[in-house]
């Protein structure tokens, strides 16, 4: 929408801490959009028990990266404010791991080093959320 100047009106950007709960908030919900995916296609699979951690990682670190590109898109800080959103996420991810559920055979020692690469996941949404416009110089 313009405005009576012609311009393009400015996005508002947000503060740290509101830009990296919104972008964590946002890469829960792309995980589980992609978890609900995943789901439908290893019903479809015969054996479906080789697939079911790589798409379920899949869908955790697809998750981080989209909180991170929320977290830069939405803050005033850039790929500071997704690499917010990024530990936020892994935060959340953490947090909802400790829910009492009935106890797996998957080691504690393991889940730790997969929620750590949650956070490289976010601060790559950061970096990737961030436009940087370049000039081209071209030679005349």
């Amino acid at each position: 929408m313009k405005t009576k100047s012609g311009k393009e009106p400015k996005k508002k950007r947000e503060g740290a801490a509101l830009s990296a709960f919104k972008g964590a908030g946002g890469g829960l919900g792309v995980t589980l959009a992609l978890l609900l995916l995943f789901c439908a296609i290893l019903t479809a699979v015969e054996d479906p028990g080789p697939l079911v951690v790589p798409l379920s990682l899949a869908s955790l670190y697809l998750g981080g990266i989209a909180a991170g590109v929320i977290g830069a898109k939405r803050s005033r800080n850039g790929s500071a404010g997704g690499f917010y959103a990024g530990c936020a996420f892994a935060a959340g991810v953490f947090l909802l791991s400790l829910l009492p559920l009935p106890s797996s055979a998957f080691p504690v020692s393991a889940a730790m080093i997969f929620l750590g690469l949650l956070l490289p996941a976010g601060a790559l949404g950061g970096i990737l959320g961030t436009k940087k416009q370049t000039k081209r110089h071209g030679r005349r």
